[in-house]
């Protein structure tokens, strides 16, 4: 059996994190439930991944190496659990959203090579890998190849399902949820793994010098990594509002509203705005918006987008930016901060007050401030 060094006790301790993060996080209530079980299942893949490598490197047992090798299958089933995390964390669906079986069959063609070898003579299967005979390597390439190419598939789709999401996130809500930084990390840190390995098994692959940095132990080391970072940012993160998901557009969409239903929809509307005031509300969403008017969130979401032609974030924002600025004309700046008379605006955060006074004003706060402070 080899020694005991240190990139071991990383992914020992990998290991320990990853159980403990997926049984943890099965125990928050009330929180973003349907998704974090799909995160627990990451988790533990993620973990069992390290547990396979430890043993097969670990171990001078024949046989417990062997059975080791059956992890190599459980990366197939990444992508697919990832992409189905992202869908639920983000998207109202009812039922709750599950991935067609078929997307995990892959995984079944490495448990089938793996159970194929636990069958072979030790001394003859020693013989192959020695030899390096051409079967054996390219076996061991389509499923590395495989699996790469899977879980790179189904990132680039989580990827465009989060940027779905912050555009239907516009339509559904007047500010912006820590979510959407949250998920970018999430991805953005499979995607590094994934980019790590592609390097690793191409230096391994053209046995090139110039991948010499990305060896095997560094790219195991990642895992570890990516469990302590999506285990405290998923502890944290708070339960969000989940937007639904529009899968088809309707049909003559210009023509939606008409006549007297259009007039009525846009008076009510407009004495919400300017007598109610109901901007101030800085959770308003487009359903909250919809049951004051009395109408269907379809509807109002039309008139946003065919007669004003803007998102609700961008039309609720619209007068929060313009009540902030009656606050600054009337001198309140200067007995409060920016931040607080953007709060009585509105606002929820300093990030969603700066990005829509920019968007409307195409100017920063303090600049603005300066220029009529001129005049």
């Amino acid at each position: 059996m080899n020694s005991f060094d240190t990139i071991d006790l990383i992914l020992f301790l990998g290991i320990s994190q990853g159980i403990f993060l997926a049984i943890t996080i099965q125990l928050v209530q009330y929180k973003n439930t349907a998704a974090n079980k799909i995160l627990s299942y990451i988790l533990l893949i993620a973990a069992f991944m390290l547990l396979g490598r430890f043993v097969y490197f670990r171990n001078s047992s024949y046989l417990l190496r062997q059975l080791a090798s059956f992890a190599d299958g459980v990366i197939f089933l990444f992508g697919p659990f990832v992409y189905t995390y992202i869908r639920r964390f983000s998207f109202n669906e009812i039922p709750i959203y599950k991935l067609a079986w078929y997307n995990y069959l892959p995984a079944i063609y490495p448990c089938l090579i793996s159970g194929w070898f636990l069958f072979y003579p030790e001394e003859e299967f020693s013989i192959l890998v020695k030899n390096g005979t051409i079967p054996l390597r390219v076996i061991y390439n389509s499923i590395v190849l495989g699996g790469i190419f899977s879980n790179l598939y189904y990132c680039l789709k989580s990827f465009l399902l989060v940027q779905r999401f912050h555009k239907e996130q516009k339509n559904n809500l007047s500010y912006h949820q820590s979510a959407i930084s949250f998920l970018y990390m999430f991805l953005s840190a499979i995607a590094l793994f994934l980019i790590l390995w592609t390097f690793n098994f191409t230096g391994h692959f053209f046995n090139h010098k110039i991948f010499s940095l990305f060896n095997y132990d560094f790219v195991w080391v990642s895992i570890p990594l990516f469990i302590y970072v999506v285990g405290f940012y998923s502890l944290k993160q708070p339960e969000i509002f989940r937007v639904h998901l529009n899968k088809r557009k309707e049909k003559n969409n210009k023509k939606r509203i008409e006549g007297e239903l259009l007039i009525k929809l846009q008076t009510r509307l407009e004495v919400l705005m300017v007598n109610d005031k109901i901007y101030l509300n800085n959770t308003l969403t487009l359903k909250d918006l919809s049951e004051k008017v009395g109408t269907s969130t379809n509807n109002i979401s039309w008139l946003l987008n065919n007669i004003h032609n803007c998102s609700f974030y961008d039309y609720i924002n619209k007068y929060r930016v313009e009540a902030f600025i009656k606050k600054v004309q009337n001198g309140e700046h200067q007995q409060h901060t920016l931040l607080a008379l953007s709060m009585d605006a509105g606002f929820n955060s300093k990030s969603t007050f700066n990005k829509a006074f920019k968007t409307e004003m195409n100017d920063t706060p303090t600049n603005y401030i300066k220029k009529i402070s001129i005049v």
